[in-house]
């Protein structure tokens, strides 16, 4: 007989101190670069928009992301706290940037 217990959650394979690491390609400006997503937790748009204006120089606020066409809508507060993989976005996946380069 199992030990199991359906009220018992199940133990993850990854563990407590590590990282996430997320590894995306971003068509920007006519070029694909990749760019690395290091979280404590599963990534977000928020995370995602940081990376963004910090590679890019592009500003949170001016920037436009699209995933398979769809775009990501993440200039709310509660916007930057979903996770990237709701949106079906996993380490190896294309996104496209729009948005003008400002001072940062």
């Amino acid at each position: 007989m199992s030990n199991y217990n359906p009220k018992t959650p199940m133990q993850t394979a990854r563990p407590k101190n590590e990282h996430f690491y997320t590894k995306l390609q971003v068509h920007y400006a006519g070029d694909i670069h990749e760019i690395v997503l290091k979280t404590n937790q599963e990534p977000t748009c928020g995370d995602l928009a940081k990376a963004l204006q910090q590679t890019y120089r592009v500003p949170m606020d001016k920037q436009m992301v699209y995933y398979r066409g769809q775009p990501l809508h993440h200039h709310s507060p509660s916007g930057y706290e979903r996770p990237l993989a709701k949106y079906g976005m996993f380490s190896g996946n294309l996104i496209r940037l729009v948005g003008k380069r400002g001072l940062i």
